[in-house]
């Protein structure tokens, strides 16, 4: 669940956190997170928001008044800032929903709500989205037809709503605040309190701002006598709580508080509350019981809640001292009239309507007739990474990466079938915008751009293919990977392949390579598939605090930045032309062929720790030992590879996007000892990432795509070629834990990468379990040299593990590799080096 809310007052985070006590509740065991839309809006939004809202209410009310009449009024102008603010909201609130990756969305804060409607009108946004109105009335930033359901918390507030958004839908539930206000034992919560068991307590809370006349009502209401006892509560306003402080008020009336951390019980101890807002605060003294005061409310929205409240007979109205005493010695005389929380017809949605909201059916699922595309849908272009990847597809080389997996059989015996995914993914297409991606033109000279597809049809996009015995399905295989995805539609394709030994299936899937990179693909599967096993949730075991949702690179230092990335692009500018071999050659056909190899970690780790490198390195080396023994003579001494990392945290855009970098590294293929070849590896990929050729790659990237389309393409097709590469490596560092498709187990994951112009070899590794799993994708031409390169690497392994046998112990202590790219030289450490994040 994401909470997209916003620290300006305390209104939208206390409904928030009612909300995630719920969600804990009603899915034990969900993860929760926390975006505030004003901080992701951009540097400086949220302290120029609140200064803004702070000066309206308290300097400028007239002006605050203006605009909210104005959104009522004018229709036009309702809908003109909503839009501004919407899409301004709405483009920042995206790569926060892809990094987070949730199954439902929670707003509590109206600009927030208005980014959800933007997304999901423009961008596709398919997951379940619910808006909370925090007020008692609601006005039109709260409320979005294009959301799945708003929901306000008294049914005198539907009408309101409605017409602040005609055709929204909408539902009334109780008032959303934690569970601890509630009723209870006045004179115990007076005691835990500190308060005066002997006299009636008056709160004044006017929100965590303390906003409007609270000074004004605090004199009289000390004035009524040694019966009341008021308690002013100043929240944040330390300068309010210092004045009040300084009052000269008899013994014992006044008490001044600033944040009040238990305030369920100090409500329970009063026996009225005075406020101005209809915000939080009056709707936790709502669930609470204890009566209310409207006291010269705020301008706007605050006028608008003690309206509303009074017409329902939630509180009363008072505009000035004489009437605030008037009202307060009436309410603390006599028995007090049944409270309207208590009335059995209101008909709340249980569990807040978060039941409600997580059973919505987003318009986004319903399919259009004669597969009609909608036209309203707007594009936006594809970023400069992903664009690259669309124009050097040419008519031999597709550019599309995946993974082909393998699945068991049910416990029951029985195989998947291609119904049981085709149902799946139309259950779960909707919450995967990345599959509902299409690419289409957005004219002459500009980049190609998305648009996401309100209806996917999963037929459109699978096949099954049925082996008869003694057919492993590998032909099935090479076909898939042999046929250009169809870019008129989203471009993905998956094949199921049946019939195989033992109730065995094996899917494979590609997506188009500007979709993502190989760690997209990953994020992709982990939106199909299900954990084998359901972890058992400690009770109490959610972590304190947010789980932050905003996602942000490592922060640098912008000096080291820009020498490090100097270096990096002096190091690509110097780097030449690759080995001219005889395995570059063009690409005739399109016809591809795949070839698999799986080896144990533990034998692999084992290898690394001797030689004091990663897995990634050893892996690197080994595939190099393989070409070297598998290169048609004359083999030259070294070739030149492409190899996709990323040496900071992967944090936006799990499932969709090219965020790694690369680095070309020199292998060693002549016939040297393995042990050497690692070293001079882990040396050459050190070398680069402390060089900053990462960072200075994917800055050539953004900057290639400020220039003209055309130009754009054509810079793309010229480096990404055999001039520059000779094969192309990928070490993906995500480990596949056991997981399900429809009940079927999976039992091996091995991943596909795309080939370049002229670059017919492609080597892909991936963990899964307690094995690397190896897959390479070769030219139709070198079919003669898969089996051949699999027996290399297995041959290079044995003999990488006989020499680290054979090697004296030492104590060297291994290199940590997660200070690689840092400012300083590699440090020693006693743990295992780190990875470098390879896509």
């Amino acid at each position: 669940m994401l909470i997209v809310s916003a620290d300006i007052g305390g209104g939208h985070d206390a409904t928030g956190r009612a909300l995630e006590e719920r969600v804990h509740g009603l899915w034990p065991g969900s993860r929760v997170g926390w975006v505030d839309t004003l901080d992701a809006m951009g540097p400086g939004v949220g302290p120029t928001f609140r200064h803004t809202y702070l000066t309206n209410v308290a300097a400028t009310p007239w002006l605050y008044e203006f605009f909210w009449s104005s959104l009522w009024r004018h229709r036009w102008f309702s809908d003109a800032s909503k839009w501004f603010t919407g899409s301004w909201a709405g483009r920042r609130l995206a790569p926060v929903i892809e990094a987070f990756d949730p199954d439902l969305i929670l707003s509590t804060y109206p600009l927030g709500s208005a980014g959800l409607a933007w997304l999901r009108r423009h961008r596709g946004l398919g997951v379940p989205v619910g808006a909370w109105v925090s007020d008692f009335a609601p006005h039109p930033f709260w409320v979005y037809s294009q959301l799945d359901l708003g929901v306000v918390v008294h049914p005198a507030a539907l009408p309101v709503a409605a017409v602040a958004a005609p055709g929204a839908a909408l539902g009334v539930c109780a008032p959303p605040v934690l569970a601890r206000f509630r009723p209870g034992a006045r004179a115990d919560a007076a005691r835990r309190c500190g308060l005066d068991p002997d006299r009636k307590a008056v709160v004044v809370a006017c929100g965590s701002y303390s906003l409007g006349s609270v000074e004004e009502a605090i004199a009289p209401l000390v004035d009524i006598g040694d019966a009341v006892q008021v308690v002013a509560v100043c929240g944040r306003n330390e300068q309010l709580a210092d004045r009040l402080a300084r009052l000269d008020a008899p013994p014992g009336r006044l008490l001044v508080r600033t944040w009040v951390d238990d305030m369920p019980t100090l409500l329970r101890a009063a026996h009225l509350l005075v406020t101005n807002a209809g915000g939080a605060t009056a709707l936790e003294a709502w669930a609470t019981g204890t009566p209310m005061v409207m006291y010269r409310p705020i301008a706007a929205h605050g006028v608008a809640n003690a309206a509303l409240m009074t017409a329902v007979g939630l509180a009363e109205v008072a505009r000035d001292p004489a009437a605030l005493v008037a009202v307060v010695r009436s309410r603390l005389v006599g028995p007090h009239p049944p409270h309207p929380l208590l009335a059995p017809s209101h008909p709340y949605l249980p569990d807040l309507g978060l039941a409600a909201v997580a059973g919505a059916r987003s318009s986004v699922e319903a399919p259009q007739p004669d597969g009609e595309r909608p036209t309203d849908t707007a594009s936006w272009p594809l970023r400069p990474q992903d664009a690259f990847f669309r124009y050097v597809q040419s008519a031999t080389v597709a550019q599309q990466i995946g993974v082909v997996l393998e699945f068991g059989p049910r416990p029951d015996g029985t195989e998947l079938t291609c119904a049981e995914l085709a149902a799946l993914l139309a259950r779960r297409l909707p919450a995967i915008t990345t599959l509902r991606r299409r690419l289409v033109s957005r004219g002459r000279g500009r980049r190609p751009g998305w648009v996401v597809d309100r209806h996917v049809d999963p037929a459109a996009h699978l096949t099954e293919v049925r082996v008869v015995p003694g057919d492993d399905g590998s032909a099935a295989v090479d076909r898939f990977w042999s046929e250009p995805l169809a870019l008129d539609r989203p471009p993905w394709q998956i094949m199921l392949v049946g019939g195989l030994p033992d109730g065995r299936t094996r899917i494979a899937v590609k997506l188009h390579h500007c979709l993502g990179d190989g760690m997209s693909v990953i994020g992709v599967l982990q939106r199909l598939l299900d954990p084998a096993t359901t972890r058992p949730v400690k009770p109490g075991g959610h972590a304190p605090g947010r789980d932050r949702a905003v996602p942000g690179d490592r922060v640098r230092h912008p000096a080291r930045w820009v020498a490090r990335t100097t270096r990096g692009l002096a190091r690509l500018v110097g780097q030449g032309r690759a080995p001219a071999t005889v395995l570059n050659r063009p690409l005739g056909s399109p016809r591809r062929l795949m070839v698999t190899a799986t080896l144990p970690a533990a034998e692999v780790s084992r290898a690394a720790r001797t030689c004091q490198a990663h897995a990634s390195e050893v892996m690197l080396a080994l595939t190099a030992g393989a070409l070297g023994r598998v290169h048609p003579e004359p083999a030259p001494p070294r070739l030149r590879a492409m190899f996709a990392v990323s040496h900071t945290p992967r944090r936006r855009a799990p499932t969709q996007g090219n965020w790694t970098g690369a680095v070309t590294l020199d292998l060693p293929v002549r016939r040297i000892p393995p042990r050497i070849r690692v070293a001079m590896v882990r040396q050459s990929l050190r070398t680069a990432l402390r060089s900053g050729e990462p960072e200075a790659a994917g800055l050539v990237m953004r900057a290639m795509g400020a220039l003209p389309a055309p130009l754009h393409a054509a810079l793309a097709r010229r480096f990404y070629n055999s001039r520059h590469l000779n094969v192309i490596v990928s070490y993906v560092p995500a480990l596949m834990r056991p997981q399900v498709l429809a009940g079927a187990p999976l039992t091996a994951a091995t991943p596909v990468v795309a080939l370049a112009e002229g670059v017919p070899i492609g080597v892909g590794v991936l963990r899964f379990g307690d094995t690397l799993n190896v897959g390479v994708l070769l030219d139709g031409s070198l079919a003669d040299t898969g089996p051949a390169f699999v027996a290399a690497l297995h041959a290079e392994l044995a003999q990488l593990l006989a020499e680290a046998d054979s090697a004296p112990v030492t104590d060297e202590r291994p290199v940590d590799v997660s200070a690689v790219g840092g400012s300083g030289p590699p440090r020693r450490g006693p743990t295992p080096p780190g990875p470098p994040r390879c896509g």
